[in-house]
């Protein structure tokens, strides 16, 4: 099964064929995900919105990932994950976490971007301008 968020309209086909490939070689949960450009830090929220918040860690980027959809599950996993996990998660692939599953990671694509702010709506016009003048659609 695929879950996939819909801001994410620009997902390569290839992407979605490779989710789907890993689930039917096995995997009980696939992700696309990249690796960070930027350093991430961890931080003690504040009280307040705006107010200075203290860095309590930086995590090692080489070992973070920018995670994407559709994300890929085995049937039995993504509603065993829907019917049990309670828990506060952003995504189904935490869900099938919680359950102790190993989730995989694939590679993800830069064009399967959410398109959330206005910044996006112009680089997501950029890619389908380019993808009419490559591949004709």
């Amino acid at each position: 099964m695929l879950v996939h968020d819909a801001a994410r309209p620009l997902v390569p086909v290839d992407t979605v064929d490779a989710v789907i490939e890993a689930v039917r070689d096995g995997a009980p949960a696939v992700v696309p995900a990249l690796p960070l450009a930027d350093t991430v830090k961890q931080v003690e929220p504040a009280g307040e919105p705006g107010a200075p918040e203290p860095v309590v860690a930086t995590p090692e980027r080489s070992r973070l990932r920018a995670v994407q959809t559709p994300q890929g599950f085995d049937r039995a996993t993504l509603v065993r994950a829907h019917e049990t996990v309670t828990g506060d998660v952003t995504d189904d692939a935490g869900m099938v976490e919680q359950l102790g599953t190993t989730v995989v990671v694939i590679p993800g694509h830069e064009e399967a971007f959410k398109v959330t702010r206005p910044l996006d709506l112009v680089l997501a016009e950029a890619v389908l301008a380019r993808r009419r003048l490559n591949d004709g659609f």
